[in-house]
């Protein structure tokens, strides 16, 4: 016994300083994390017929040498992660399922209502996708059936199947709404799902200029630039391609020999040139090419603004406001997107800006600001400008990536190539550089945005019942859809309770983070590796989480704009 509670000692020691441990001569490394288990009732709550069975489940994860048991009024009754629930009497009983592990000890109760009429429960989401003209086979998920239970499918007025399983198929673009209705002898249950059809995904590659991308900008040729002397990271961004994509690089026609990955890091030669490079997908049987001009510029610093007397601390020109669809984007039919950027410049215009000036939507919205300086790197890693949001302390943060450009071709406008700040998240599992969201325009206004995501995910946006009445599309964008990309924090959305998101370490805006502040040193290539900027003369911010409640809705970075904080401390 001694033995195995200093085992046990040692491996709680080991996950809480977040670890790995060795598990044998050959080095091989075991994580350890803490047990946990989540049942096959996302409430904890079940239902039974009287005289029925239900099956309660639990779903066990990172136990090490677990131990199990179920436990009613105080009595173990099943020592397995399955326990068959027999309604012997009608009323409410309480069960709690135990997990012991070497790691840890877990447990948590559910409910079970037993009742002497159950009707059938729809569990179906109400939104569905399917592509344009191949079939989608759409399958009744559904709670409470039994041997007496039937189903019927009904489409454009008519019944249009009695099995379980309905296979729909349409051949242009629009939302088509099918009902499902199941009976059993104690009852009915009728759901409406809506229908989004789509074009079927094909494999596509383009580059990030960081801006927008509409369906008819996707074989642009779009232009990046380098200062001679440096060094470029090029990577596209793709679509409906695996990881397991082979890559081929061409520098002026000619094959780059080795280079098969989706990082080239390029460094031109010859001032005041534009490489021509091609970059080729193969991936089984797809392929897919983009193109890239890269100009050669000037050597770093020779577009460099200094300050004067009459120069604002605050970033004071928005050259663009695209946002994401969501519940405080009311930009209607009839306005521009111009009228989009405006709403933020007339702050700007007016003197505000250092309080958030902008909900930038869902994932991915975002605006692009210019000083009317150049922004130095002081060298000595501290924080060369801020961008503050209005986040509620460590539970709920909206958090929204930054990114830097420099004025290189001295044109005065943000053409040139963007680099990402790195934060406390950047390189850590489950965070995606190049990620892709395409927003799908709406048929009609009152619709949820259909979006999918360049690994081929599919969701809905759907309206927040507190704001029913908003814009949510950003309807200035007329064609079928556009591409938002960018850098996918991932998800952090929890409904335990209240709704909560928790922030990040440091390195967001609309985050609590610690340092306070943005540093230019910590702008990164594609690769990760450092870009080495002495100066900024442009900053974006793109919302860049997931998540949506019932009650908070989605989630949304809200900004200010950039604010020197060099030049403040002198005002």
């Amino acid at each position: 016994m001694r033995k195995k509670n200093q085992i046990r000692l040692v491996l709680l020691v080991m996950f809480f300083i977040g670890g790995f441990t060795a598990c044998d001569d050959d080095d091989e490394k075991v994580l350890v994390g803490n047990p946990d288990f989540s049942f096959n009732s996302e409430t904890g709550e079940y239902k039974v017929k009287i005289g029925k069975e239900v099956a309660l489940k639990a779903s066990v994860t990172d136990a090490v040498n677990p131990v199990y048991s179920w436990k009613q009024e105080g009595v173990i009754v099943a020592n397995d992660t399955v326990y068959l629930f027999k309604g012997s009497q009608l009323g409410e009983f309480f069960v709690n399922f135990r997990l012991d592990a070497d790691n840890g000890s877990v447990e948590k109760q559910v409910k079970v209502t037993v009742v002497d009429r159950l009707a059938p429960s729809i569990t179906m989401s109400a939104s569905a996708v399917a592509y344009c003209g191949l079939e989608k086979e759409m399958a009744a998920m559904t709670d409470y059936t039994d041997e007496s239970t039937t189903f019927e499918w009904s489409y454009n007025g008519k019944v249009v199947g009695h099995d379980s399983i309905y296979v729909f198929k349409e051949d242009d673009i629009n939302v088509y709404t099918v009902a499902l209705k199941v009976t059993n002898e104690d009852g009915a249950d009728v759901k409406n799902i809506n229908i989004s059809v789509i074009p079927e995904e094909k494999p596509i590659l383009f580059f990030d200029n960081g801006r927008y991308v509409l369906p008819s900008q996707l074989n642009d040729v779009r232009t990046m630039t380098c200062p001679i002397g440096k060094n470029v990271v090029l990577a596209p961004v793709k679509f409906s391609i695996s990881d397991l994509a082979v890559y081929e690089w061409k520098v002026d026609g000619v094959v780059q020999e080795g280079e098969t990955s989706i990082c080239y890091n390029f460094t031109p030669s010859v001032e005041g040139k534009t490489y021509e490079i091609t970059v080729t997908a193969n991936d089984k049987e797809k392929t897919a090419m983009a193109t890239v001009n890269v100009v050669c510029e000037a050597p770093e610093g020779t577009h460099f603004r200094e300050t004067k007397a009459t120069s604002s601390y605050i970033s004071n020109t928005c050259y663009e406001f695209i946002p994401a669809p969501g519940q405080f984007i009311r930009f209607t039919q009839n306005q521009t997107a111009e009228d989009a950027r405006m709403s933020i410049q007339k702050t700007l215009d007016s003197g505000g800006g250092e309080s958030w000036i902008a909900s930038l939507g869902a994932w991915g919205g975002y605006f692009i600001l210019q000083f009317d300086h150049s922004v130095k790197d002081d060298g000595k890693g501290e924080a060369d400008f801020d961008i503050v949001g209005n986040p509620l302390g460590k539970h709920w943060c909206e958090c929204g990536v930054v990114w830097v450009s420099q004025d290189e071709n001295g044109n005065g406008i943000p053409d040139d190539t963007w680099y990402e700040l790195k934060g406390s998240e950047t390189g850590k599992p489950g965070i995606t550089q190049r990620y892709a969201l395409k927003y799908f325009r709406p048929t009609a206004e009152k619709q949820d945005v259909l979006s999918i995501d360049n690994d081929g995910n599919l969701r809905f946006l759907a309206r927040n019942a507190y704001h029913p009445d908003s814009g949510y599309f950003p309807w200035f964008l007329k064609e079928e859809y556009y591409i938002l990309t960018g850098t996918c924090l991932g998800n952090q959305f929890k409904t335990e309770g209240l709704e909560t998101n928790w922030g990040f370490d440091w390195g967001y805006v609309d985050n609590i983070n610690e340092p306070t502040g943005f540093r230019i040193e910590n702008a990164i290539q594609q690769d990760g590796s450092p870009a080495n900027l002495k100066y900024i003369d442009f900053v974006k911010v793109h919302t860049a989480q997931m998540g949506q409640g019932a009650a908070v809705g989605e989630v949304s970075t809200e900004s200010s704009a950039a604010i020197d904080l060099r030049l403040k401390a002198k005002k």
